[in-house]
């Protein structure tokens, strides 16, 4: 799993998955999920990790910053 936030300050899409090791950001989601793809295997590699693009699957997702009491007084 990579969690995914959107930094409001920068306007920079950050992904983090702390199986892989991975981090990196971009300015679009579709931009995000791209470069965690290219740099996943590299990354991987130098911290001992198999990775495999055929067979590995990862879930990315979005973190808001919002606590349920946020959302509830709107």
């Amino acid at each position: 799993m990579a969690e995914v936030i959107h930094d409001e300050e920068s306007g920079m899409w950050v992904a983090s998955c702390d199986a892989l090791s991975v981090a990196t950001e971009a300015p679009t989601y579709d931009a995000l999920t791209k470069r965690f793809w290219e740099i996943a295997p590299e990354v991987a590699a130098e911290n001992g990790l198999d990775f495999d693009l055929e067979t590995t699957r990862i879930d990315f997702i979005h973190a808001t910053g919002f606590s349920a009491r946020d959302l509830l007084v709107g």
